[in-house]
């Protein structure tokens, strides 16, 4: 997002540029104030959880916090007047829910699938009210457009790749006095990076279990498995690694915010994950030289050229990474001749499905104005079913004194009128245009 940011501001210096973030205050606000971009802290929950809140009084309390989120964001809208409302995050849906009852222009940025989560209104209704509640949907990656296709008009989508610059790679690539090489120096060694969060969808046990395989062809693979995790979720990749006997071979290095040293220290870069929006490491690989094994789902074939710049497995074939891990060590002329080919290939993607295009898209999207609902969003209508302890939440937020001025109220309010209007329409042109005998028919 922040490289967003500032390539729009390149592109067009005029544009201003607010974000509204959630509490409490982390690494994003103060690369915001060193930008000059004002910001604005709110609390509020998702609707999309790696773990659904199911207590009465949790799901009360986060129904009162994103109530009253969206009723401050509907004042802040109608404050500022902004030409175009955006959301960069499947997980929270209030600004676009504000923009539509304020009646302004949404776009939405999703940047990924939704694994290891769960959707608190499910799958289908989650990304259909994504498509109701946006004159514009821009994915990060063809493979996301395509998906999201089962519940999105395809006009009404566009592909935005991630702003990427590896104009700097060198010095990042050098790292600092403290980076330490996970790797030997053992001679017919392929030295294997992974970098990601330690996560079940990530896919990191099926890298380990590859490595155990190859070590009982006596194949000599080491790995740096580079990334934070869950203690639990840690705890598990720890536990398959003593399992197996790899402990020799993998590193869990910890989350490291620059990766590229370890990137250059390794023959090759994988990627294990089953389901990759875009998959920014991987070009990361590719502008480090090295070639990429990996998935061939999500994004990843858009980026790897299989047999040129890397090898794509098929992740429903359990030994199929081994045997890509395998063919890279048992022919070091093939690697060498993918990793020539990688620098050329990323600096290719970064000029793909660019910013510019999507700015005269959204341009567009402003003129044409904010389109009216067809139907009342799901997500609404889920409000409704909010168990017993939510009922002191609408008396919170004023609901059951005055229903005109509660959130409920306006919501449905502002996204039927609408339909009404339609009806109203409708029953006007056939007092006009229909005979009153045969109106007259309909009734009885």
């Amino acid at each position: 997002m922040l490289q967003m940011i500032d390539n729009w501001r390149i592109y067009d210096p005029s544009v201003e540029i607010m974000v509204v973030s959630r509490t409490p205050v982390g690494l994003l606000q103060p690369e915001l104030e060193r930008r000059a971009v004002p910001w604005l802290n709110l609390e509020f929950g998702s609707w999309v959880l790696p773990k659904l809140i199911v207590a009465p009084e949790d799901v009360y309390r986060t129904a009162r916090h994103d109530f009253l989120a969206t009723k401050a964001l509907v004042r802040l809208i109608q404050e500022l007047a902004p030409d175009i409302v955006a959301t960069n995050t499947i997980v929270a849906p209030w600004a676009a829910l504000a923009a539509k009852m304020v009646g302004v222009p949404h776009i939405w940025f999703p940047s990924e699938y939704g694994d290891d989560h769960e959707f608190a209104i499910g799958v289908d209704h989650t990304f259909e009210d994504l498509g109701a509640l946006s004159d514009l949907v821009v994915a990060n990656s063809g493979a996301l457009k395509s998906y999201l296709s089962r519940w999105i008009p395809e006009e009404k989508m566009a592909v935005l790749y991630p702003a990427l610059d590896f104009s700097d790679i060198a010095d990042r690539v050098k790292g600092n006095a403290e980076w330490v090489n996970p790797f030997s120096d053992e001679p017919e060694t392929l030295r294997v990076v992974c970098v990601g969060r330690i996560a079940p969808s990530k896919g990191q046990a099926r890298l380990v279990r590859a490595v155990s395989a190859l070590l009982e062809r006596n194949v000599r693979v080491e790995v740096a498995l580079v990334g934070s995790g869950r203690d639990g979720d840690l705890a598990s990749i720890r536990s398959l690694i003593e399992e197996l006997g790899v402990g020799d071979r993998i590193t869990l290095t910890g989350e490291d915010a620059n990766p590229f040293p370890y990137i250059a220290a390794a023959d090759v870069g994988v990627v294990v994950s089953v389901s990759e929006g875009f998959g920014r490491v991987t070009v990361e690989y590719l502008a480090t030289g090295k070639p990429v094994v990996a998935a061939r789902v999500g994004a990843t074939p858009e980026l790897v050229a299989d047999g040129r710049t890397g090898l794509l497995y098929d992740p429903t074939d359990e030994s199929a990474l081994e045997r890509a891990l395998l063919t890279y060590h048992q022919d070091p002329t093939l690697l060498a001749a993918h990793g020539a080919a990688t620098r050329a290939a990323a600096a290719e993607i970064v000029n793909r499905n660019t910013l510019p295009a999507i700015v005269r898209q959204i341009e567009s999207c402003i003129v044409a104005g904010s389109a009216p609902i067809e139907r009342m969003p799901h997500l609404v209508l889920s409000w409704m079913t909010l168990p017993a302890a939510a009922q002191q939440m609408f008396r919170d937020v004023g609901a059951s004194i005055d229903p005109h001025d509660s959130i409920t109220w306006t919501v449905g309010n502002t996204l039927a009128r609408p339909l009404r209007v339609g009806r109203r329409t409708a029953a006007r042109l056939a007092r006009r245009l229909v005979p009153r005998s045969i109106r007259n028919g309909w009734h009885s």
